[in-house]
């Protein structure tokens, strides 16, 4: 789940990832561009038809549709390394704007299901695909492993 994306193209490699995977892409709104933008659909390549996603309002609507027992934010300000999670089918991930990432309202909503991706160099933040990438490829290496 993009929590209002700004950048059309990262919601379309986003949207990109999904499709390969399988996953459903939900956006919150508002968002920093059209949905309907040609930039949106040339980052998500030929592959934006066949993605499965819905759009919504408002994030107490969004919250509304979720488990919150099943939902993981990631954040710079996470105190669990995405790694440490046990992800199950079903689950909610959630990502932030580029510029703002999640307020602190709702990173406080969910303090204890707020992960962030390791960074060892002086980066504040990575761009937002591929910090959905990894976080999204590790939910399903989980979900799809024999083991689990």
């Amino acid at each position: 789940m993009l929590f209002q994306p700004e950048i059309p193209q990262n919601t379309g490699n986003i949207g990109r990832t999904c499709v390969a995977l399988n996953a459903k892409l939900w956006i919150v709104r508002p968002t920093g561009f059209r949905l309907d933008d040609k930039q949106l659909q040339r980052a998500g390549l030929d592959y934006w038809q066949y993605l499965n996603w819905e759009a919504v309002d408002s994030w107490p609507k969004m919250t509304e549709l979720m488990q919150s027992e099943r939902t993981w934010l990631f954040t710079k300000f996470g105190t669990k390394n995405y790694t440490d999670a046990a992800f199950e089918k079903g689950d909610w991930l959630v990502f932030g704007s580029e510029s703002s990432g999640l307020p602190e309202s709702v990173r406080a909503a969910y303090a204890d299901r707020c992960l962030s991706l390791p960074m060892v160099g002086p980066v504040r933040s990575l761009n937002l695909s591929v910090a959905v990438g990894v976080g999204l490829f590790e939910a399903h290496r989980q979900v799809a492993s024999p083991e689990s």
